[in-house]
């Protein structure tokens, strides 16, 4: 087909002014949709974010009068291909994301395709309802991506497959034409199949086909649950159906539609389950809800081997699991290092080469614990078993499905130029033939030089198998088409299926022929005409796909683009490989919970997740994007909204730092452009601060003239309406001078302790550190300032990087004799501390930085883990009951944590701490001045509104930046933590 920028400039003509959507044609944008999940790259020639169906139906039709390709995708996080392609890609996330209806008699929703999974089952959880398939990219996987793949997850073995849990769609054909598929009943059918129209057209065709397919049907589709390869015909072939092993959950749900619609026994939607998209386009969805389990539990078994944990698999099952998962030992050690997924870890013990996760549902907790027993009286003497643990209790649950949930990434982020690859690693088979097809399918990995990594569905026979390749190496090329044609022999020898999850895309399509053999291939090939006569709906997929190593995201020695920088790039392997890291898998778009990524949750918008940023940066460094664009405007704006939370760092399974790739791509950009006057006063706002204190309350009153912000606005870009923060005359420098430390017997008995003196609380909110000064002294310390002029936090922020190495090699310099003496180095402010114990890593690696790094804690840190909290004097007066309300810093949660602050505040006599799980609070240092808008609609995603419902409780805030903008966007003072606790201090008299 013709891929001229002709034709890309012809359809957004026509469909701009026309549809209320977004519609994109520039290279740059259509370079973010090049890439999914997947080994995948390919450009799209326009993408349009529709609004609602009149956008959809419009930009249908305008593709298929340019005869253009149109891909439907939901959250790109596909790991087969199926979401990219040379077409029209319609991104329904950003818009098309709502919750219809939610029907609870009837357990029903209606939903748009762009509704997230996770968004879906909140709002059906106040009703004791979820939906039924349980992926593990539930946090960002959209409703309409898992119908197009027939997703599944951990608990198929009760709840079977998406196709399963779909009753109606409303779709466009590839002509525009609306069509409602549902189950229909034999007269029903019958007055469709009369229409002389496309859609009578089209029953009439699938069932002459299905007829005329019937005994190769039965002979040659897998007799598995997990089959999602090729198209669902044998949906309407009620005989295959009983070959196939009914799961509980499934049982009900079949149940459940019959009374819906009785005496139906045809649903076309069925059809379109699983299509990829190749055959219409979903615009709405209708899906059963299932009961939410009343109870679970989780019971952990450790192995000494991957064959030991398969061949233990039947006496599990024979348990009645609702799930049986398989995690490989390195998926294990892999989030030992984690930041975020270390502390899921607790459940592990030693260093097991296998675990299997096995899940049991029941009526009652005393149920879950009986069945847990049994388990455990079965697993007596089975070899390979050395460890059993039994988590029933919720919380620890949760822990361990966190950390299956994250072992796709988690295993992406394996150093070294081989990395798993998703190509084969979706087979599934009759688990009780698993233990032999596993030891065949390594024997092929070995038999071509590697070998792999191990996880999945266990219970159902699906493994998720990963062929470690280096895919920039002509030889490991050639060893991924070796690989793929012998799985499939072995698939097809086992009667099991290539994909039981995963889908057909780019990576198997070309497989389905051989699988099913060329009858049933044909009969697929004639399903998808009569669907899509013209061929326009995602070509490519399910049947006439290309080799799977076409359209590569690396090409075979390719090199990237590499330059100088300042950071150390050494543990990544380099800038671009830096960059690289990022496999696509989309975990940065979860918007119900945790820090990555802010603007992504404010904005919805592709380019402006972790994802969006890394993958720019990775196009222009491997020349999918000119090399000019490196100090171009357009990636300077795709970076201009990263609030360098460093929440990517630790919520990224693969570690993505884009925090850190800013800073050292702005040193780029600038080094090119100049740094602007306002850019070079918010990096040296120390300098600022020291100078409005010594000027105050001068300073404070000519900011407040009439006049000023409008002119601070013009000059420094500083939004208006953010107010500024009051310089304090005594600030913290003075008055530690003029300090008396307390006499008493204790005094100065713990030894020396450093002060890091920051130059935000210093000299805008003194009490702060004066705070740290009483409790520590309190405690016996003698406390020392660090005496530095700025740890360099703001200069590394804004990326003047040559800067802040030398500053970060002074206070190494001041700081390091402390460190070596064994002298604790604590602080207040999070952001600084986390410079120490971070940044300076990466600007002077070494010795010193690390020694430095080892010393350093922020004082709560400090407090709790030397256990010095229990020998506090507080108060004797009766405490009166202190709600807090706890904002965490997003430096402090993705480095440090937030346990050592919460438990800080709970060792105060009669003090309730609710830690609010409220991400960024958007301001972000100089952020909120520059992004006033944004930054506001981040505080109002969560932290505005946990505040404004606090009612009487405590506001407390680590961060600086996050009081500031708690107190202007909630109109509520927040406190340091350390100063609350210095008020419950017993005010000792001198000696």
């Amino acid at each position: 087909m013709n891929s001229s920028p002709a034709k890309s400039e012809k359809l957004a003509k026509s469909l701009r002014g026309r549809i209320a959507g977004e519609v994109f044609v520039d290279s740059y944008r259509r370079a973010l949709y090049s890439t999914d999940a997947s080994p995948y790259q390919l450009q799209p020639l326009a993408v349009v974010l529709p609004r609602n169906r009149a956008d959809v139906t419009l930009a249908l039709a305008a593709a298929a009068d340019l005869n253009m390709p149109l891909i439907a995708r939901g959250s790109g996080t596909s790991l087969s291909g199926q979401s990219i392609g040379e077409g029209l890609v319609l991104d329904f996330s950003k818009y098309m994301n709502q919750i219809v209806q939610i029907d609870p008699q009837r357990r029903t929703a209606r939903v748009q395709p762009g509704v997230v999974l996770d968004a879906l089952n909140a709002a059906a959880a106040p009703h004791g309802l979820q939906f039924g398939p349980d992926v593990a990219s539930a946090n960002r996987a959209s409703i309409g991506g898992m119908i197009g793949n027939n997703s599944a997850g951990a608990r198929s073995i009760v709840y079977g497959k998406t196709v399963d849990h779909v009753i109606a769609l409303d779709v466009l054909l590839s002509d525009g034409q609306e069509a409602l598929l549902a189950p229909l009943d034999a007269n029903a059918l019958k007055a469709v199949e009369s229409r002389q129209d496309r859609i009578g057209q089209i029953y009439r065709d699938v069932a002459r086909i299905v007829a005329e397919h019937r005994d190769e049907i039965l002979a040659r589709f897998p007799r598995i649950v997990r089959r999602v390869s090729g198209y669902n015909i044998d949906e309407f072939l009620p005989e295959f159906r009983e070959l196939v092993p009914v799961m509980p959950g499934v049982q009900a749900i079949r149940q459940a539609e019959q009374a819906l619609y009785p005496g139906a026994n045809f649903n076309l939607a069925k059809l379109v389950v699983g299509a990829e998209g190749g055959l219409a386009c979903v615009v709405e969805a209708m899906v059963h809800l299932v009961p939410l389990p009343k109870h679970r539990g989780v019971m952990v078994l450790h192995f000494d081997s991957m064959t030991a944990a398969v061949a233990a698999l039947q006496t599990v099952l024979a348990a009645q699991p609702s799930a049986a998962e398989l995690l490989d030992g390195e998926i294990v050690r892999m989030a030992r290092k984690s930041l975020e997924y270390k502390h899921y870890l607790d459940f592990v013990v030693g260093d097991p080469d296998s675990l299997v996760l096995v899940e049991i549902s029941r009526e009652t907790a005393a149920e879950v614990h009986e069945a847990a027993n049994e388990l455990t009286a079965r697993l007596t003497d089975v070899p390979g078993l050395t460890h059993v643990l039994a988590a029933l209790e919720p919380a620890l649950c949760n822990h361990v499905w966190a950390c299956r949930k994250a072992a796709l990434p988690l295993l992406m982020g394996v150093p070294g130029a081989r990395k798993p690859i998703a190509f084969v690693e979706d087979t599934a088979v009759d688990p009780a033939r698993l233990s032999e097809f596993v030891a065949r399918f390594r024997k092929i990995m070995l038999e071509n030089g590697t070998d792999g990594a191990y996880y999945g569905h266990a219970s159902v026979g699906c493994l998720h198998i990963r062929p470690m390749l280096d895919m920039s190496s002509r030889n490991d090329i050639a060893r991924f088409q070796r690989i793929s044609r012998s799985v499939a022999d072995l698939v097809i020898e086992f009667g099991g299926s290539m994909s039981g999850e995963h889908g057909d895309g780019l990576a198997r399509s070309y497989l389905n022929e051989q699988l099913f053999g060329p009858k049933l291939y044909r009969a697929f090939k004639k399903i998808k005409t009569a669907f899509d006569p013209a061929g326009i709906m995602n070509p490519g997929k399910v049947v006439d796909g290309p080799m799977p190593t076409e359209h590569l995201r690396r090409a075979p020695d390719q090199r990237l683009l590499d330059i100088a920088t300042h950071f150390d790039f050494t543990r990544e392997g380099g800038f671009a490989r830096a960059a690289e890291l990022c496999n696509g898998s989309g975990v940065c778009r979860k918007t119900q919970t945790g820090t990555m990524c802010p603007s992504f949750m404010a904005t919805g918008d592709e380019e402006h997740s972790t994802r969006g940023r890394a993958n720019a940066l990775r196009l222009v460094l491997s020349g999918s994007l000119p090399a000019s664009e490196l100090t171009g405007e357009r990636l300077y704006k795709t970076f201009d909204l990263c609030l360098q939370c460093k929440g990517c760092k630790a919520e990224c399974p693969s570690n993505v730092d884009v925090a850190k790739l800013k800073a050292e791509y702005l040193s780029h950009y600038y080094n090119t452009h100049g740094v602007p006057l306002g850019v070079r006063l918010m990096a040296n706002v120390a300098r600022v601060n020291r100078l409005g204190s010594a000027l105050a309350p001068v300073s404070n009153w000519l900011t407040a003239l009439p006049g000023a912000r409008w002119l601070a606005e013009k000059l420094l870009h500083f939004d208006r309406r953010r107010p500024l923060p009051q310089f304090q005359r005594q600030n913290f420098a003075r008055w530690f001078a003029g300090h008396q430390r307390q006499q008493t017997t204790s005094a100065g008995t713990r030894g020396p302790i450093v002060l890091l003196d920051d130059c935000l609380n210093g000299y805008c909110s003194p009490g702060v550190n004066q705070a740290a000064v009483e409790v520590l002294e309190a405690l016996g310390y003698e406390v020392h300032l660090a005496g530095i002029t700025c740890c360099g936090r703001a200069e590394i922020s804004k990326g003047l990087l040559k800067q802040a190495k030398q500053l970060a090699e002074r206070n190494l310099q001041t700081l390091l004799p402390w460190a070596e003496r064994g002298v604790p180095i604590v602080g207040c402010e999070p952001s600084c501390l986390v410079t120490l114990m971070d940044d300076y890593f990466d600007l002077c690696p070494g010795e010193s930085a690390r020694k430095v790094a080892e010393a350093a804690a922020l004082i709560e840190t400090h407090l709790v883990r030397h256990q010095l909290l229990q020998t506090l004097p507080f108060t004797r007066a009766a405490p009166q009951p202190t709600d807090v309300l706890l904002h965490g810093h997003c430096h402090q949660r993705a480095i440090v944590g937030m346990d050592d602050t919460v438990s800080l505040l709970k060792s105060m006599p009669g003090t309730q701490v609710k830690l609010v799980d409220s991400g960024c609070c958007g301001m972000a240092g100089s952020f909120g001045y520059e992004h006033y808008d944004l930054s506001m609609t981040i505080g109002q995603r969560v932290l505005f509104p946990a505040v404004a419902a606090a009612g009487s409780a405590r506001i407390v805030a680590p961060g600086f930046s996050c009081r500031q903008q708690i107190q202007h966007g909630a109109s509520r003072s927040a406190q340091h933590p350390i100063e609350l606790l210095a008020e419950r201090l017993q005010q000792t008299p001198a000696l």
